[in-house]
């Protein structure tokens, strides 16, 4: 029997997904969870479909390869078993053995399909991927580090164990958003607050953005603006 339940709810995971990766970005700064540089992938994974949204998911870890043929392949049972374990949604994050000289594809239609059927809502790579207009008219959203023709001799290494996948360390049932800027690690204890935290951003932010477009704008109103805003609690960051 699959994992079916994850720790947040349904109506928070809701919430999250109208967050974009930036501001999830800034709002984990403003905890002081981790440093800035940190928790955030690489940018050679990369949004190969075009979304709009940000997708949220609890990680389904694995490790794959490509370049040759392997006896001790695991079977294709084996990775759905491992999808189901992990909680919905499920976020794929797969580490490639054949990294960074990468040479093939995983996902494609059939696995896109595959996964979308088993509850997946997308896969982070810093493998291949493929079909990627099959992928975008079924809606389901790749990042990864490359676009490759072929599958070669891909298999399945290990699943649902720790990985390094674009500079970040994800364990099984990590939370994971992307959209089309790119991927982020949730911290779980940090996800409850991170609404509050966005819309408090985006008010601070609205202060100075008001300013910058008005008529007359000045380094003295600029000034102002960012004041008023620090007084709602804006951070200085750049």
């Amino acid at each position: 029997m699959g994992a079916t339940t994850g720790p947040l709810s349904e109506e928070l995971l809701a919430q999250l997904r109208k967050i974009d990766t930036p501001t999830i970005a800034n709002a984990l700064e403003l905890m002081n969870i981790r440093p800035r540089t940190e928790g955030f992938m690489r940018p050679e994974i990369k949004s190969q479909s075009p979304v709009t949204e940000t997708s949220v998911g609890y990680a389904m870890t694995g490790v794959i390869s490509a370049r040759h043929k392997s006896p001790n392949a695991l079977e294709r049972s084996d990775y759905y078993e491992a999808i189901l374990a992990i909680p919905a949604p499920r976020m794929i994050v797969f580490h490639d053995l054949d990294y960074p000289e990468t040479i093939g594809s995983y996902w494609g239609e059939i696995q896109g399909n595959i996964a979308l059927g088993l509850g997946c809502v997308g896969v982070v790579t810093d493998g291949g991927v493929r079909d990627l207009k099959e992928a975008e008219a079924m809606g389901f959203p790749f990042w990864a580090k490359e676009v490759l023709v072929s599958h070669g001799y891909v298999h399945g290494v290990a699943y649902n164990v720790p990985v390094d996948v674009g500079g970040i360390y994800v364990q099984p049932s990590d939370l994971i958003a992307a959209d089309l800027h790119g991927a982020i690690q949730i911290p779980l204890d940090a996800a409850s607050r991170l609404p509050e935290a966005a819309a408090a951003l985006a008010e601070q932010e609205a202060i100075v953005i008001a300013a910058a477009r008005a008529d007359g704008v000045s380094v003295d109103s600029l000034a102002a603006a960012w004041a008023e805003s620090a007084k709602k609690g804006a951070q200085s960051s750049y």
